[in-house]
């Protein structure tokens, strides 16, 4: 009898086991519009130094009619995610957070990612710096332009204009850093951009 108890036990901790290691269970559910992109293979890559990368390991699977999907318990990191060497060209690598839930990834000239916070997070601060990017470099070659030019009085307004929208999006950058409280999307943007006043 007291046999039996053991089993019954052993095998109730084995299910408990069993559900709680789905709740940190991560799903990268993505798609792609390229179908040239089809029977070729998309890679999770651990971000980082390659010993980070070997510590973690490489996944990689194959997109059919434009979907593809990973699945693991590996824990909480930060991944590129692209595809073969061979049919990159054209596609946009991906800044991800791997880490349990439902993420939700596209694939293409401009990727895209979300469905958990962090990943939502990275997306939101992706877009943030691309118009940050475009609005400093048109303004920045416009400057130049104008100095070139002779004209330094409006070429000196404008370099304000830009230090003040440059101050913004740092703040809108350390809002975002707020929002989401530690982890690792946390810690990428506190790298680039320091820690929220």
């Amino acid at each position: 009898m007291r046999k039996l108890l053991y089993l019954l036990l052993a095998m109730l901790g084995a299910g408990v086991t069993c559900c709680t290691d789905n709740n940190d269970e991560y799903i990268v559910k993505g798609t792609t519009s390229l179908s040239r992109l089809n029977g070729h293979r998309v890679f999770i890559v651990p971000y980082g130094t390659p010993e980070y990368e070997d510590s973690i390991g490489v996944d990689s699977t194959e997109i059919k009619d434009g979907k593809f999907e990973f699945r693991g318990h590996k824990g909480e990191f930060l991944a590129r995610v692209t595809v073969d060497k061979k049919v990159r060209y054209g596609t946009q690598d991906l800044l991800v957070v791997i880490e349990p839930g439902v993420i939700s990834v596209v694939i293409d000239s401009i990727s895209s990612a979300g469905g958990t916070p962090q990943n939502d997070a990275l997306q939101k601060w992706k877009e943030l710096k691309g118009n940050r990017d475009r609005v400093h470099w048109n303004q920045s070659q416009y400057i130049k332009y104008l100095q070139a030019q002779g004209d330094t009085v409006y070429a000196k307004s404008l370099s304000d204009s830009l230090k003040i929208f440059n101050e913004h999006y740092i703040s809108e950058i350390h809002d975002l850093m707020r929002g989401l409280g530690s982890g690792t999307a946390y810690d990428v943007l506190q790298q680039r951009y320091g820690d929220p006043d």
